[in-house]
């Protein structure tokens, strides 16, 4: 009988996902899509409708979800940085 390994690389993987999704939901601001088109090389093409399709999980492209968690992560960032300036 054949001993068939594990693969737990796509629960890793799987487990990514979903984090970013949570960061992305949390504190992606209200106009994302220019701020996250900016993080894109030129030559990807991506479009506005491309990018809320894959926040609403439409489709799957880690480059354009990579660059969504970027511009969540600065958000979040800057609203600390006004909350500790406001106290």
């Amino acid at each position: 009988m054949t001993v068939l390994p594990i693969n737990t690389t796509s629960k890793d993987m799987d487990l990514h996902i979903e984090k970013a999704y949570k960061i992305i939901d949390e504190h992606l601001p209200f106009s994302y899509t220019n701020l996250v088109i900016a993080k894109l090389p030129v030559e990807s093409g991506v479009t506005s409708g491309m990018i809320r399709n894959v926040k609403k999980r439409a489709t799957e492209r880690i480059d354009i979800l990579n660059a969504m968690v970027e511009v969540a992560l600065e958000n979040k960032a800057l609203k600390e940085k006004l909350i500790q300036t406001i106290t």
